[in-house]
């Protein structure tokens, strides 16, 4: 079992990193978890754990460069990967008639 106070649970830092990512500096240079350890108030790695489950709820999509792991605001949150297919076949369809 694991107790935690309300403003460390799943939806509020969600919100929180949700936040942060549409701060104009985060959208264009992402996140880093040293960035969301700051804005969470918990070590990098606790940070990192955050984002990645943020990652893994569709609200950010995550760069791995040489400079480290960047943390994005996901644009693409709406598409749904089932649908992609059906997506595909009428864009296929406009460019045709095109």
């Amino acid at each position: 079992m694991v107790v935690q106070s309300k403003a460390h649970s799943d939806e509020e830092v969600f919100a929180r990193i949700r936040s942060l990512a549409l701060k104009p500096e985060a959208l264009r240079t992402g996140i880093s978890p040293s960035d969301a350890a700051r804005t969470l108030g918990v070590a990098p790695a606790l940070a990192k754990e955050h984002l990645l489950a943020a990652e893994n709820k569709g609200l950010l999509c995550r760069d791995i460069a040489p400079e480290g792991l960047r943390f994005y605001l996901n644009l693409f949150i709406e598409v749904n990967p089932s649908n992609m297919y059906i997506i595909l076949v009428q864009r296929a369809r406009i460019h045709r008639a095109n």
